[in-house]
């Protein structure tokens, strides 16, 4: 092997024989090869004959753009690559080379295309002095860049080692004069080097579609590896060469689709292909069969929109709006004419994909800044599949072509699949993916996506399902919708949950943790947490141990969220346990980071302890000498150390802003859990024991877990408090015992119940009595019937909600890292928290989770209106004699328009009003109703309530009218128009002002009214009363 010089020398010495023979062809060539390499991919070699004038001094010409960034950023060599139109000239005169220099640059600049730049080779030596001068007489003369490349230079370019196979293919130089490559630990692949020799070596034209086939493979890995990348202009040069003859018109359509392609992703712009594009699209539908051409147009097109946007096109969007119309158009009336299974299945893809091509509106600028160079897109999309995950998708929700046309034909693409066995469904899957913002609220998005991971899931199996859902899941965390990334996650976790696969499991769980946590579900968290500890420990392998401590410090922040400070201390204790047991460098809190939050929030409550709330300090400080963390909490306790004056009621006012449990909550004989959903605040509480305690998370757990899953449904919830208190006691009580006992409030809906101790919990009806009781305590939270809200956990448990609520053990067993003396210790605490006397704000509700405020999907405007128009009908009148009255009556007039003016309207008063004259019918006729009157009085009472109003009736006088007894009234006619909205009051004791908000945000109470006549109108012969 040569050495530098040497070979340099050798290759000069060689370059000057072609001087003395008639070598100007492959010196030509050579220049090619060297400028493609290191100038630009988009030279082409020039029409007219050598040396015969007829190419204009012209021996390269580039088209449009030699971008400066054509080779990626890595190569040492990209400074040099010219901006501007480029021209090579070459010559293998001896003599007088600047008098040629000269008369080249008059002819070359004297017709034809402008040039900004000329790179002028000569095998001749042109000393520096005179190259200088040159180049400032093509400035002067002709406004031109100069750059000459004399013998010497061109040698020692072809002297590095990718350039090498230039000198031995034109010069005939042996190959083990080779110089070495700095990468030869990285070897190139053994088909690469094989078909790169070949193409180099071969003479004549590629024809066939396997010629196309076998030049595709290397010219696509060229694109695709930045180690071959300089070789793509050789491969682009050789693949336009099937267009130079005869051959067949679907290999020269491929190689013009490839020659696109590779332009774009090697260069950054199309315009050097752009006539090849322009070829393609003319011809494409005239192909009779070729129907994965269609699939190339579809991509190829989605290329070109791209490249306008960005300015690197010239094809204008007009000319690619008609191009999609054309091809739409092909593939729909290839789809009437009723193919095979197979085929349907391909044009039905490429329909899918059609349709949901970006939709652009008019008036786009020629070029939108700010856009993702294609090339970086390509890196994105390879470092992706490198690190096997699914491609990430828009960030944004895109306008859509026709979003409603590829949905219905993704579902028949869905339905032809039992069909068409064989047919990848995973493209369609990840242009799906790609546009998950832009579809999530489509109506058939569920059903689509769950038949597509489907689908995927029989190619590809479950891993490849839960692979897309975390994707997914991705998607939608970044985009802040949280409830829809947690569907996914789950979707994943059970995806991933065998085991070989546990290890991308037990992330998940993690995943999913963290999510319930941000929505404020705590307990919810810390079941996955656990449930993550329980899966890292028993896995087989050991690997996914590693997770184990991270578990335990996420059910330990929760624990810290919820205000459970002493017991979340403890956990931080058995988290360090396992991190010296499972963890590499497990003292390394950077490699740590979950040790380090968790540390940091125990040094906090150490903090707090000693500054505010001295009775639990030393609760805090013994539990870290047992950690041999004291030293280092006194250290970073001391960073939150100030000046600033500040109080527990600084403290717990910060921390109910921010969601959190009040401090030390766990404190003392009994402890309080506290969140919000959906506009009630909920209260747990229970004794301060590891039965109880365990127990009630258990049933918190179950809620929240719940919650979050019917938040996206309409469960129609009512502002409200909930109170409970949980005993474990159920074993003890009889078989026929009620498990959840109700207490009558009216202010709260409140509950005592009746749980069993984790010891005697059954695994086969642990989730049975779970989802039993958390449904029943929410279903009194709901305006809709039992059935229907049964219904919505049905269609949940259809969802998965079995294993979202599964630990993978009962909670009380996964979450029982405590120990009965740890519940002593915290119990001889004195109550917490501290601050209890201050009132507490509200808790913030995560986005997700507040109460809606939107129409109700049970609403119906039309029958709404028509059950008033009934009302009027039969209750008008009721009243037909006191309404009247009453609205020339004052001072109950006056308080019937405030009413009205507060928005309530007619046909609500008009049923307060003859709700108050029925109620008093009774007693006219000296009947008394009870809860045990014979069905005759009742029935007879009825009768009173309906009849219409007589002249000879008793007639109520204003004080059966005031403001308090007409609120009153109105309140209970709000109760009473419930079922004709297709709601139903849940509890004996309702709180009729939670109903009547959720009436009129929800189902427009304070909007509709039918056609009346005014209500209030005073009539002509009343108008002058008092």
């Amino acid at each position: 092997m040569e050495n530098p010089p040497q070979l340099v020398q050798q290759i000069l010495f060689s370059l000057d024989r072609l001087a003395d023979g008639n070598g100007h062809h492959e010196y030509e060539k050579i220049c090619f090869a060297f400028a493609r390499r290191r100038v630009s991919i988009n030279l082409l070699p020039a029409t007219g004959p050598v040396s015969a004038g007829g190419d204009q001094g012209r021996d390269g010409e580039s088209f449009w753009s030699n971008l400066a960034n054509e080779i990626p950023a890595t190569s040492v060599h990209a400074a040099t690559v010219s901006g501007y139109r480029v021209v090579l000239a070459c010559t293998i005169q001896k003599t007088d080379i600047p008098s040629k220099i000269r008369s080249d640059l008059r002819s070359i600049t004297g017709q034809g295309t402008p040039v900004d730049r000329v790179l002028y080779f000569t095998v001749a030596s042109v000393p520096v002095a005179k190259r200088h001068t040159l180049i400032a007489q093509a400035r002067t003369d002709h406004d031109v860049a100069l750059e000459i490349f004399d013998g010497l230079a061109l040698a020692e370019h072809l002297a590095d080692p990718d350039l090498f196979w230039i000198a031995a293919e034109y010069l005939k130089l042996p190959s083990s004069l080779a110089p070495e490559r700095a990468d030869e630990n990285d070897p190139l692949p053994g088909w690469y080097v094989r078909d790169r020799d070949y193409w180099r070596a071969r003479t004549e034209p590629g024809r066939t579609m396997g010629d196309l086939v076998s030049l595709r493979d290397v010219l696509r890995h060229a694109m695709y590896h930045d180690q071959v990348r300089g070789d793509l202009g050789d491969w682009i040069a050789k693949m336009r060469e099937f267009l130079a003859g005869d051959g067949p018109s679907d290999v020269q359509m491929r190689a013009r689709y490839e020659i696109a392609v590779a332009t774009l992703r090697g260069t950054g712009e199309l315009h050097a292909a752009d006539p090849l594009v322009r070829e393609f699209f003319e011809a494409v539908t005239d192909t009779e069969g070729d129907l994965p051409l269609l699939e190339d147009a579809s991509i190829l097109l989605q290329y070109g929109y791209g490249s306008r946007l960005r300015g690197n096109t010239s094809i204008t969007m007009s000319e690619l709006d008609g191009y999609y119309e054309t091809l739409r158009e092909h593939v729909q009336a290839a789809l009437a004419a009723s193919p095979y299974p197979n085929a349907k299945a391909l044009l039905l893809a490429i329909d899918v994909r059609l349709a949901f091509f970006q939709a652009y509106p008019d008036g786009l600028p020629e070029r939108i800044e700010g856009l993702r160079d294609p090339r970086d897109t390509l890196r994105l999309v390879l470092g992706a599949y490198d690190a096997d995950e699914t491609v990430p998708a828009q960030t944004i929700a895109l306008p859509l072509r026709d979003r409603d046309g590829g949905m219905a034909t993704l579902g028949a693409l869905l339905d032809v699949l039992p069909s068409a066995p064989l047919f990848p469904i995973e493209h369609t899957a990840e242009v799906f993916e790609m546009l998950t913002l832009s579809l999530a609220d489509h109506p058939d998005y569920a059903a689509h996506r769950d038949g597509l991971d489907e689908a995927v899931a029989r190619a590809g199996g479950d891993a490849s399902k839960a692979e897309r859902a975390h994707a997914r899941a991705i998607t939608f965390a970044g985009a802040g919708q949280l409830l829809r990334a947690l569907a996914e996650v789950h979707e994943a976790k059970i995806g991933w949950r065998h085991g070989e696969t546990i290890e991308d499991s037990i992330p998940m769980m993690l995943l999913a943790a963290s999510i319930y946590e941000n929505l404020g579900l705590f307990f919810a968290a810390k079941l996955h947490a656990v449930a993550a500890a329980v899966a890292a420990n028993g896995a087989q392998q050991t690997n996914a141990r590693r997770f184990v401590p991270q578990a335990i410090a996420v059910a330990a922040i929760n624990d810290f969220k919820a205000g459970n400070w002493c017991s979340a201390s403890r956990l931080v204790r058995v988290t360090i346990l396992a991190q010296n047991t499972y963890a590499e460098d497990p003292t390394n809190l950077d490699r740590h980071p979950y040790l380090a939050d968790v540390l940091q929030r125990e040094a906090f409550a150490l903090h707090v302890a000693h500054r505010i709330a001295p009775d639990y300090e030393a609760s805090i400080r013994t539990t870290a000498q047992e950690e041999g963390t004291e030293t280092l909490l006194e250290d970073l306790a001391s960073e939150l150390a100030n000046d600033d004056p500040w109080t527990i009621e600084d403290l717990v006012r910060g921390l109910d802003q921010q969601g959190s449990g009040r401090p030390f909550a766990d404190a003392g004989e009994t402890r309080e859990m506290h969140w919000t959903a959906f506009g009630a605040t909920w209260t747990v509480q229970c004794r301060n024991t590891r039965r109880d305690t365990l127990a009630a998370e258990r049933l918190v757990s179950g809620i929240q877990i719940i919650q979050a899953e019917l938040a996206l449904a309409d469960a129609v919830w009512l502002p409200a408090h909930v109170h409970i208190e949980v005993k474990t006691d159920r074993d003890e009580q009889a078989t026929d015992a009620e498990k959840l006992e109700r207490i009558p409030d009216n202010d709260l809906s409140r509950w005592i119940v009746h749980l069993q101790p984790g010891d005697s919990v059954r695994e086969d009806r642990a989730l049975v009595d779970l989802v039993t009781d958390a449904s029943l305590l929410l279903l009194d939270n709901s305006l809709l019937d039992r059935e229907r809200f049964l219904a919505l956990v049905v269609d949940a448990f259809a969802r998965g909600l079995g294993h979202k609520l599964s630990g993978g053990r009962p909670y009380d067993e996964a979450a029982g890292f405590l120990r009965d003396e740890d519940y002593e210790r915290m119990t001889a605490l004195p109550d917490g928290p501290p601050g209890e006397g201050i009132a507490r704000d509200a808790f913030p509700e995560h986005p997700e989770l507040a109460l809606r405020t939107d129409l109700s999907k049970w609403y119906d405007h039309d029958e709404t209106v028509a059950n008033i128009e009934r009302r009027y009908e039969r209750m008008m009148p009721i009243g037909r004699v006191t309404i009247p009255r009453l609205a020339s009556t004052e001072p109950t007039a006056t308080v019937l328009h405030q009413l009205r003016d507060e928005g309530w309207r007619d046909w609500q008063l008009m049923m307060a009003i003859t709700n108050i004259i029925g109620n008093a019918r009774p007693a006219w006729e000296g009947l008394r109703i009870a809860v045990d009157s014979p069905a005759e009085v009742r029935a007879r009472a009825s009768a009173l309530l309906r009849r219409e109003e007589l002249d000879t009736d008793p007639q109520l006088g204003s004080n059966a009218f005031t403001r308090d007894k007409l609120l009153g009234a109105l309140e209970f006619t709000a109760l009473l128009t419930l079922p004709s909205y297709g709601l139903h009051l849940n509890t004996s004791t309702p709180n009729a002002t939670a109903v009547l908000t959720v009436l009129r945000d929800r189902f427009n109470f304070g909007v509709d009214d039918a056609e009346h006549d005014d209500l209030l109108a005073t009539p002509p012969d009343h108008g002058d009363a008092a």
